[in-house]
């Protein structure tokens, strides 16, 4: 029966904690979904906030230019009215914030006065002056500044400096009456949308770190009162035995309740025993499986190949050879990777003299298929092979395991052109292996956890977080040399250094 003696216990820890458990599910429930809501209204008053102030930069960046003109018309009023804006229109061409932001002058009379970017049109009529949209913009800024004293703005398209296709553009003209100059700037929209972006990046992970700091507080409490469950219960427990104890005087009984509690503690010991060496194995096979997957996509890869030279009758002996011979090569690196495991941590294993450029080539003959299906450049800079002392294999595999995880960050961000750089080099008796990506780099407040084990920022199902791990130690353990990572300007770059072979 649900409430005999046997069950109290359990309802004693079991109730109190399925019932925090409904009622954490669902505050937290209620708090994220507040959090989002907070997160969309945010967003769009972020957007409007930005916005504005965009438009407040081009006014601020034009009233200071008519600052300037101002000042200096009054304090070199003895040089020339001629000399005076050829010295000042010489200043502004130089002036540049932002992004891409600069200043252009027109005056009313539509010609270009000055314009950094478009020096063959100075002094020119530019009255039939057109954006990308067929749009007469220079009829369009005279008429706004005319019209409007205090400057007005102006949506277009417009092409970024050295750059072919053109985009939107916010421009903002105001009229510098002494001298009829009607004054402009603009920033594009895709550089606003992407600092919009930026920022509203930023507030996500705000909110993602409040939704955490909930979670943890509700699991926190869950186990608080799991815990004082358990030793209520245990108490309890204990004054029932204590009681049984008294009430069954039975010597044989107790003997026999007793012999039977110690072989159900041996019989705990064993199974946790076994758990333990089934989850040591587990990672055994965890790593080789991580090491195996480029490997059995290759192979599947191959019969795929055979398959559709089959359907389209092009399958002759030549070509089956070929892929035989590839299969081989591939299950041969697999048996080797499954014989490195096995071999890792024994000290007998003998090391030799050997190319890291043949290692490298090693490693992407594995990853080539991968690499071609992902549209991702290999660039290999080599100003010298060299030569280095350990084992080759196993250096291979940590270029593979470099590469992959390379790989799975330029496709999981969707880097339009990516891109990895493979550097040999020498400097100072050391051997040097570079391999770079412009994948964005590693975030900050991880770069320092990547090589420890277990920690992975792919899904349990995808990774292992052993890879950069077995990497580090075969690298500093094994072959006495070192591995890192920097962030560069467009991404991660792993860096292996080995001393010279002699």
């Amino acid at each position: 029966m649900l409430f005999s003696e046997k069950n109290i216990p359990k309802l004693i820890i079991l109730t109190p904690i399925f019932t925090i458990i409904i009622l954490s599910a669902f505050v937290t429930s209620f708090l994220i979904d507040s959090q989002n809501s907070y997160f969309k209204e945010q967003s769009k008053i972020l957007e409007k906030k930005y916005i504005l102030k965009q438009k407040a930069l081009l006014v601020s960046q034009v009233n200071r230019v008519i600052d300037y003109i101002d000042y200096h018309r009054v304090k070199l009023s003895n040089i020339g009215e001629k000399k005076l804006q050829k010295i000042l229109t010489d200043y502004i061409d130089t002036i540049r914030y932002g992004t891409n932001g600069y200043i252009w002058i027109h005056n009313t009379n539509y010609y270009l006065i000055s314009h950094p970017f478009r020096k063959n049109s100075i002094g020119k009529y530019d009255i039939n002056l057109k954006d990308e949209s067929g749009k007469f913009i220079t009829r369009a800024f005279i008429n706004i500044a005319v019209k409007n004293p205090d400057g007005g703005f102006l949506e277009y398209y417009w092409r970024k400096p050295n750059e072919k296709e053109a985009t939107k553009k916010l421009g903002f003209v105001k009229l510098y009456a002494p001298w009829k100059w009607v004054i402009g700037s603009g920033l594009y929209m895709d550089d606003i949308s992407n600092s919009i972006k930026e920022e509203k990046t930023l507030l996500q992970k705000r909110i993602n770190k409040q939704i955490k700091t909930i979670i943890l507080i509700a699991l926190s409490f869950m186990f608080l009162v799991g815990i004082l469950s358990f030793f209520i219960s245990k108490n309890i427990i204990n004054a029932l035995n204590s009681y049984k104890q008294k009430v069954d005087e039975n010597e044989a009984t107790l003997k026999t309740k007793i012999a039977d509690a110690i072989e159900e503690s041996r019989k705990k010991d064993r199974t946790l025993f076994y758990q333990s060496r089934l989850a040591q194995m587990g990672e055994m096979l965890s790593m080789i499986s991580h090491q195996w997957k480029q490997p059995l996509s290759e192979i599947s890869g191959i019969f795929m190949e055979l398959e559709t030279a089959h359907k389209f009758k092009k399958l002759d002996d030549k070509y089956i050879l070929e892929c035989a011979k590839d299969g081989d090569k591939i299950t041969d690196f697999m048996s080797r990777t499954i014989e490195d495991f096995r071999n890792f941590f024994k000290p007998d294993k003998l090391k030799e003299r050997f190319s890291i450029n043949s290692a490298v080539d090693e490693a992407l003959r594995l990853i080539e298929t991968t690499i071609l299906n992902s549209n991702i450049k290999i660039a290999r800079k080599e100003e010298k092979d060299t030569f280095i002392y350990g084992y080759p294999n196993e250096f291979a595999q940590v270029i593979l395991n470099i590469l992959l995880n390379a790989k799975d960050v330029l496709c999981s961000r969707e880097i339009k052109k990516p891109e990895i750089i493979i550097q040999i080099y020498s400097k100072d008796e050391m051997s040097y292996l570079q391999i770079t990506d412009n994948a964005g780099g590693i975030l900050d407040d991880i770069i320092n956890d990547i090589f420890n084990p277990y920690f992975s920022t792919k899904d349990k199902s995808k990774g292992t977080g052993l890879g950069l791990y077995m990497s580090k130690m075969i690298i500093e353990k094994s072959m006495h040399g070192k591995l890192y990572v920097l962030n560069l300007a467009k991404g991660a770059s792993f860096i292996i250094e080995i001393k010279n072979a002699r």
